[in-house]
């Protein structure tokens, strides 16, 4: 067994586990990243070829100035790497005049000074016909938002982080984290190494990494399903929009055709809860009906011959707020968990936060709220 030191080991090489680790080295630190699959697979949260940015920001408009450092961080990446990453579209959220999604975004959108439009039934119907909406709703419409290549987006920051001298250590499963006088330890099948700082970004494997802590997170299967949609024309970028609509307490999103020629749709809704070991990836006959039964109800042209279907994790909080913090008991293990269902689009602005957590004690962001004490 070797012993191999760095300044820092990042644990987890989804989106911010690669985005921290660029950022560190960026700031001249000599980092370890390891990752127990392959950077990109798709058995977590960080696949199915798109994502949602957005600042018109329902869950609270704490976020909003978040999300606009992390457009920025986007935009700077997609520098680095000679790639486009980020196409803006505009969204369209939908739900009774009363409901969190509405309440939320039209708060955020006052409070932050975001460009919008308020639209009645009639005037979503007019100008997106691909939608059936009850005459009761009502939408908010947002010209900012738009879709990340989720994919590429990690691949990007594993490219960026590499060429700046990180060392990957793909399919290299952390067993253990120990802590020492001196730093911290961890130990895999292929070897041990220390540092005096490890960052653990491990997305549903968090509660079992960080099993001491006992976390609060609960991790849910969600499905995403790739439709044929009836008249594709309907549903080509730049046709079809972004769109958020939450009816009866249930949330489901969806994006026109990007980087697969389908439609793409899911539930927003907390699926079963299960573990990242032993969840059911599996496409089935009940999720291809809860997202048709959606489709055909208030989106009938999409629902045509179903293409394909995957699965994704969602590891949640209590309050659906992130975890950004240190340990408790060791202040140079931190810790970025949590992200319910809504983080990917934060993952630039995260690596820096961890980064700069790491590096100087502190960071420029406002993350009282992701603090873990929170939970008691």
């Amino acid at each position: 067994m070797q012993s191999n030191t760095s300044d820092v080991i990042v644990i987890g090489g989804g989106a911010m586990g690669t985005a921290t680790a660029f950022e560190l080295v960026k700031r001249g630190r000599s980092v370890r990243l390891f990752e127990q699959f392959s950077i990109g697979h798709d058995l977590g949260s960080s696949h199915g070829y798109s994502r949602i940015i957005r600042r018109a920001y329902y869950e609270h408009p704490d976020y909003v100035p978040f999300v606009d450092r992390a457009y920025e961080l986007w935009r700077e990446l997609e520098k680095t790497v000679a790639e486009s990453l980020l196409a803006v579209t505009g969204i369209i959220e939908i739900g009774a005049p009363e409901s969190p999604l509405l309440k939320g975004s039209l708060l955020s959108c006052q409070l932050h000074a975001i460009a919008h439009e308020s639209l009645d039934a009639a005037q979503i119907r007019a100008r997106f016909p691909q939608f059936q909406v009850p005459d009761f709703m009502r939408g908010v419409w947002q010209k900012d938002a738009g879709i990340l290549a989720v994919e590429r987006c990690i691949l990007a920051f594993r490219l960026a982080a590499k060429n700046a001298g990180a060392m990957l250590h793909e399919e290299e499963e952390v067993l253990s984290i120990e802590p020492q006088k001196s730093g911290v330890a961890i130990a895999t099948r292929r070897g041990r190494y220390t540092a005096p700082n490890v960052i653990v970004c491990a997305g549903s494997w968090a509660g079992r990494m960080l099993a001491d802590l006992n976390l609060p997170l609960c991790v849910t299967r969600q499905p995403l399903g790739f439709f044929t949609p009836k008249k594709r024309e309907l549903f080509e970028l730049g046709t079809f929009p972004l769109f958020l609509m939450e009816l009866d307490g249930r949330s489901f999103y969806g994006f026109p055709f990007f980087g697969v020629d389908y439609m793409k749709v899911a539930s927003h809704t907390h699926g079963k809860i299960v573990t990242p070991d032993t969840v059911d990836r599996s496409f089935s006959a009940a999720d291809e009906s809860e997202l048709r039964d959606f489709l055909d109800a208030h989106i009938p042209e999409a629902g045509g011959r179903l293409s394909f279907g995957k699965i994704c994790l969602y590891t949640n909080t209590p309050d659906s707020d992130f975890i950004l913090d240190a340990h408790p008991k060791h202040p140079n293990i931190l810790i970025a968990a949590g992200f319910s269902g809504h983080g990917f689009k934060f993952a630039s602005v995260v690596g820096e936060t961890m980064a700069e957590l790491c590096v100087a004690g502190k960071t420029r962001h406002k993350i009282d709220r992701f603090a873990l004490g929170r939970f008691g």
